[in-house]
């Protein structure tokens, strides 16, 4: 039975200071996630869950054992959503917390760090390569290279139910060369067979049909959006048609960071992994759905807090029409990072009005828009908020025309 939803006043959402921010998530306050408290597990969230599981063991997603992917964590999440000002914001809202978990026992081999990434409200392809975008980046500034990253789709609920039809149809197939404990596996779960890595299960899972074989034209064109926005980003992918999720509480795209390993005898260390949880909501009791995405990121890290000062309110708001533009957008946070200016955005966002909304509440003296021509030109405008005038520059001498309007 589902969990009811106890009558609850809507409660201020605990943002951290700006200020008070370490460096080790810098690139998420740049890329407008909004720090907040962990949110803790707590009785309820265990219980909205317990419908789900219906007794039967969670698909494990990625493959670092340390990423806890429990569906209780997303619960907590949306829990502290609904029941904070989060709902009633400008949507999407894009949260990050992050905490230590110590790994050394009393050889005190050090901590690890996990940091979460969500943006909940949006179900545009740019919501993966954002959170894709943040996480390299986080990982890129604590000094970790030669990243790369897995993804896969399981695609919407037809494109899902046709891979499951057709992969539990090659299975019978093939049942009897089969081992007893896989049988077994894909009784419960097809999709568990295909995490087996013996021997013979390997060479069937070759053959058997891949997830993007079976999307629909709808989530095909989703996956292809998200892995333009990779190669527009230059970030290094490959489709593993075996990273999975558990379709009882994730849904759609599933994506793993990873880095290559300087022994190649030895598999590649899983540094995040991120998936959507679209449809979950009312699954666990919640009186609406809402499209979200989240992603863990777990690394090693010898200090537990570096304050980051530098951040500052920030002097400009970034709008974005069009698919081109859209598709260049991060690539223009990015720059403004790298020269530590700090950029509104609402990148979840397609029409002019909403995003003109937004900068409005803002307050940002200075608007950045970009539609198909300038993206086109490699160009962007500039709105003077105060005088109305507007004038339009190269992107590449954005930073140093900014720093210029500041003084």
């Amino acid at each position: 039975m589902k969990a009811k939803n106890k009558k609850t006043k809507t409660k201020e959402s605990k943002f951290l200071d700006l200020k008070n921010i370490d460096r080790t998530t810098e690139a998420a306050v740049y890329y407008g996630f909004l720090p907040i408290e962990i949110p803790k597990i707590e009785k309820e969230d265990r219980d909205r869950i317990k419908a789900l599981k219906d007794g039967e063991p969670i698909i494990k997603i990625g493959a670092n054992e340390k990423i806890s992917n429990r569906p209780e964590e997303k619960a907590a999440i949306l829990r502290n959503y609904f029941n904070t000002n989060l709902a009633i914001m400008p949507q999407p809202i894009m949260i990050t917390y992050n905490g230590f978990i110590d790994e050394g026992g009393e050889k005190g081999q050090g901590k690890q760090r996990k940091i979460g990434l969500e943006i909940i409200g949006s179900n545009n392809s740019i919501s993966e390569a954002i959170i894709i975008k943040t996480a390299m980046a986080i990982l890129a500034d604590n000094g970790l290279d030669n990243l790369y990253v897995e993804i896969n789709s399981l695609g919407d609920r037809e494109s899902c139910a046709r891979f499951i039809r057709e992969l539990t149809a090659y299975f019978r197939k093939n049942i009897n060369a089969m081992p007893a404990s896989c049988r077994q596996a894909f009784k419960k779960d097809p999709l568990l067979a295909l995490t087996c890595q013996n021997e013979k299960c390997n060479l069937i899972k070759d053959e058997a049909p891949k997830p993007v074989g079976c999307l629909s034209d709808e989530s095909r064109a989703y996956f292809k959006e998200i892995l333009e926005y990779l190669e527009g980003l230059n970030i290094p992918y490959k489709i593993n048609d075996y990273l999975l999720s558990d379709r009882r509480y994730a849904s759609g795209s599933v994506f793993e960071i990873k880095q290559r390993n300087e022994n190649p005898k030895l598999p590649d260390i899983s540094l995040a992994i991120g998936f959507r949880y679209d449809g979950i909501c009312k699954k666990l009791g919640f009186k609406k759905d809402v499209p979200a995405i989240g992603m863990k990121i777990c690394f090693k890290s010898e200090s537990e807090k570096r304050l980051l000062p530098k951040i500052k309110r920030a002097s400009v708001f970034f709008i974005q029409l069009g698919d081109e533009a859209k598709h260049k957008s991060l690539k223009v946070i990015d720059i403004l990072r790298q020269e530590d200016i700090y950029v509104h955005h609402s990148l979840g966002r397609d029409k002019m009005a909403g995003q003109l909304a937004l900068a409005d509440r803002t307050k940002t003296p200075y608007i950045l828009i970009m539609g198909k021509k300038e993206a086109m030109e490699n160009t962007i405008m500039i709105r003077d908020v105060a005088t109305r005038s507007q004038e339009t520059i190269l992107i590449v001498d954005l930073p140093i025309h900014l720093k210029k309007l500041f003084k």
